[in-house]
């Protein structure tokens, strides 16, 4: 999935039940930030495995179990909720696009195979090379998801977090002004 969608759907949750908007953000964007760096490091043959698995969010689980006071229970529902909503999408873009072996892989790593797009040719054109390691320059791969069954939704996605985060911050901004006026 595209990052800025798991952005785009972080901000929506956290919004939508007024959670913190950036601990949803960081639980969205975490898994990518740990498993590309991994992936193209060649710690792990694939770029969705531990943090993108069944087994990454129970350590996850694991780490926020024990919360000290309320105010990190919220975060640690936030970043929960930020974090299953990155696994959420990354499923239901693999199974849009077909490729729903490779979903069931992801979440059950590392005891079923998860395999590298990059190199298995399961995107025509789509290369192990450096300019594959930044998606959108690899000519294979932009061509691939423009054109996948998932795109549309995803775009459909951010614009709709794009217009609901500005009318906020215009409705913020007609707020502020109205109480400096009185």
């Amino acid at each position: 999935m595209w990052f800025p969608t798991h952005l785009a759907i972080g901000y929506l949750l956290g919004a939508r039940f007024r959670l913190s908007v950036w601990w949803c953000l960081l639980g969205a964007a975490l898994p990518d930030l740990v498993d590309k760096p991994l992936g193209l490091a060649g710690v792990f043959p694939a770029y969705q495995t531990v943090s993108h698995s069944l087994v990454g969010l129970a350590l996850v689980a694991a780490v926020f179990r024990s919360p000290t006071s309320d105010r990190r229970t919220t975060a640690s529902l936030a970043f929960g909720v930020g974090w299953l909503s990155h696994l959420g999408a990354d499923f239901l873009q693999l199974t849009l696009d077909g490729r729903t072996a490779h979903a069931i892989g992801m979440l059950g790593w590392p005891v079923t195979h998860w395999s590298n797009p990059m190199v298995d040719g399961s995107v025509p054109g789509y290369t192990d090379t450096l300019l594959s390691a930044v998606p959108f320059l690899s000519e294979g791969y932009l061509s691939h998801y423009l054109t996948s069954a998932s795109f549309p939704l995803e775009l459909l996605v951010c614009l709709v977090a794009l217009a609901l985060s500005l009318a906020k911050r215009r409705r913020e901004r007609r707020s502020v002004s109205g109480r400096a006026g009185r």
